[in-house]
C-alpha cells in the first residue's frame, strides 16, 4: 500500500482547480462593480485590476494562479465561483454583444490574465476584431464546426493551428495563441468542454507514428471561425518540441491533411486513438467559472447538441492570450489587441 501511494504521488499534476470562498468572491464582486470597463484607458485599467485582485485574493492565491503559467506540467486551470454579472442578458445568438453588457465577466477574464502575466489578443479576420468571443449556438452557424456551431460535434483541435507554434520562428504573421480562456456565462448540463492531455496521447502512440507527425508533411487549413480567405498552409509538422523539451501540437481534426500516404496513415492512427475517447476529460463550466488551458499543450472538443433558442442556451466568453507580445505582429498601430494572422 505504501509503495503504491508513493508511486501515485509522483505522477505530475496537469490540472489545477481553485474554488473561491463566498466571502472572497463577494468582496471582489463589490470592487469590480465600481470599476468602469473602458478599453480607451486600458493601460491604466490593467494595474488597477491587478491591485484589486491581489488585495482581495491574497498573496498565496495570486501566486497559485500565476503558477499555472510557470509550471510546465500544468496544462489547464479552473477557478470556480468568481464574481459574475447579476443581470445577464439573453444568450446573444448573433455572437455580438458589447462588453459593457457583461462588464464583470470581462473584467474577471482580464484580471486573471493580468495576474498570470499573459497578454490578451484577437486575430485579424476572426471574431470581427472583437477581443471577447461569445461561444454560443449561433442560429446561422448550427451546422458549422466552430465555437458558434451546435448540431455537429466539434472534434479534437488546437485553435488557429496554421500559425507558428511557440518554438517556431515567425514570418509575417503572429504566433499561434498559447492560451485559451473561457468564462461561464450560462450553463447547459448536457454540454461540457472536453480537454485531452497531449502527453498522454503521445505516450500511447507508436513511436513510428510520432516520428511521422513530427515531419513537415502536413497541410493545415484555416478554421471556420475565420472569415474571408481561409488559406491553407502546407509542409508543417503536427508535433514539435517546445523550448523546454515539452510537446506542442497543431492538430485540428477537421482541417489537418497529410501530403503523402505516410502522413495520412499517421493522422489516421492519431484519430483512431483519440476517438476511443479514453483520454477525454470533460469539464462543465457553471456561471462564474473561469477556465484556462495551454492551447498548444492540450486538444479540446465539444459534443453536438440541439439548442433550444429560448435565450437560455449555453454561453461562454472566450479570450486568446500569448506570453510575449514580441511574438505578435500588430494589425494596426492604434489597436492594442488585434494582431496579424
Amino acid at each position: 500500500m505504501e509503495s503504491a501511494h508513493l508511486q501515485q504521488a509522483a505522477e505530475p499534476q496537469t490540472s489545477l482547480e481553485i474554488r473561491l470562498p463566498w466571502v472572497v468572491s463577494s468582496a471582489w464582486q463589490t470592487l469590480l462593480s465600481n470599476t468602469p470597463l473602458d478599453f480607451e484607458t486600458s493601460k491604466e485599467l490593467y494595474p488597477q485590476l491587478k491591485e484589486q485582485a491581489q488585495e482581495v485574493l491574497g498573496k498565496a492565491l495570486c501566486q497559485q494562479i500565476r503558477g499555472f503559467v510557470e509550471d510546465p506540467q500544468l496544462t489547464s486551470m479552473i477557478v470556480r465561483n468568481c464574481p459574475r454579472d447579476r443581470d445577464v442578458p439573453p444568450t446573444p445568438y448573433s455572437g455580438v454583444l458589447s462588453p459593457r453588457s457583461t462588464p464583470i465577466a470581462c473584467l474577471v477574464s482580464l484580471t486573471m490574465q493580468n495576474l498570470m502575466g499573459i497578454n490578451p489578443v484577437v486575430y485579424e479576420g476572426e471574431n470581427d476584431g472583437r477581443l471577447f468571443r461569445h461561444v454560443i449556438p449561433a442560429r446561422t452557424s448550427s451546422s458549422q464546426k466552430s465555437s458558434h456551431g451546435s448540431r455537429l460535434r466539434f472534434s479534437y483541435h488546437v485553435d488557429n493551428p496554421d500559425l507558428p507554434l511557440s518554438s517556431e520562428p515567425l514570418g509575417s504573421v503572429s504566433c499561434c495563441p498559447e492560451y485559451l480562456s473561457f468564462f461561464g456565462m450560462r450553463c447547459d448540463p448536457r454540454i461540457s468542454t472536453t480537454l485531452v492531455n497531449l502527453d498522454a496521447v503521445i505516450a500511447s502512440l507508436p513511436l513510428a507514428t510520432v516520428r511521422e507527425l513530427c515531419e513537415a508533411q502536413f497541410e493545415i487549413r484555416r478554421p471556420d471561425s475565420f472569415t474571408g480567405n481561409r488559406r491553407c498552409t502546407a509542409e508543417l509538422p503536427v508535433l514539435v518540441r517546445g523550448h523546454s523539451g515539452e510537446w506542442l501540437c497543431r492538430f485540428d481534426s477537421e482541417n489537418t491533411h497529410g501530403l503523402n500516404l505516410r502522413a495520412e496513415q499517421a493522422l489516421a492512427t492519431l484519430r483512431v486513438l483519440l476517438e476511443t475517447r479514453r483520454f477525454d476529460e470533460p469539464h462543465l463550466l457553471l456561471p462564474g467559472d473561469f477556465m484556462i488551458f495551454k492551447n498548444q499543450r492540450v486538444l479540446h472538443a465539444r459534443d453536438g447538441f440541439e439548442p433550444q433558442n429560448d435565450g437560455a442556451d449555453r454561453w461562454l466568453l472566450r479570450v486568446f492570450a500569448v506570453n510575449d507580445l514580441n511574438r505578435v505582429r500588430f494589425a494596426r498601430a492604434d489597436h492594442l489587441y488585434e494582431v496579424l494572422s
